[in-house]
């Protein structure tokens, strides 16, 4: 693993603890200011039931409940043309 793969692995296991939790939007929505106690969700979320997730082939998270899982994303390059001020003008 990398050099900053512990604070990437302390980042995501900070963003599942924060999974079904409150955030103030008129505030600040960081990890940090979570709303309840550490472990308190307003979404149940299975704990008793866990497993390793594979975030990539060189990260593992350990002890993650069932019932959260990770999606690879999109690996393609949207391709949008741009006009010009002029051309859009026209439109």
């Amino acid at each position: 693993m990398s050099l900053g793969s512990d604070d990437l692995t302390t980042t995501l296991c900070n963003s599942i603890q924060a999974l079904g939790r409150g955030f103030d939007v008129t505030s600040d929505i960081r990890l940090l200011y979570c709303k309840g106690a550490t472990g308190s969700r307003l979404v149940h979320i299975d704990e008793e039931h866990a497993r390793d997730l594979d975030i990539s082939h060189e990260l593992v998270l350990p002890s993650v409940s069932f019932d959260i899982d990770c999606s690879p994303g999109r690996r393609s390059i949207e391709r949008i043309p741009v006009c010009s001020f002029h051309e859009t003008s026209h439109l």
